[in-house]
């Protein structure tokens, strides 16, 4: 599953994306670009957020969605 159609499904259970980027935390249009393709993953804590939400209306992550992992340092 891609992030549009973890958004989709979650559109599909009667929220909007104007909704969803309020209970996310982020504008609308970062959610549109999502479900449309143009961002095809989020910045780690979004997608975090995303998958709560998504949870909150029934809809599970299967291992198909990983959320970004946050860039790690390598000390030289």
């Amino acid at each position: 599953m891609q992030w549009k159609d973890y958004i989709a499904a979650i559109c599909a259970k009667g929220v909007s994306q104007s909704q969803l980027a309020k209970q996310a935390g982020c504008g609308q249009a970062t959610i549109s670009d999502l479900a449309s393709g143009k961002t095809l993953e989020p910045r780690h804590s979004l997608g975090m957020a995303l998958i709560r939400v998504g949870g909150r209306h029934g809809i599970r992550v299967l291992n198909e969605i990983t959320p970004t992992q946050p860039a790690t340092q390598e000390v030289a």
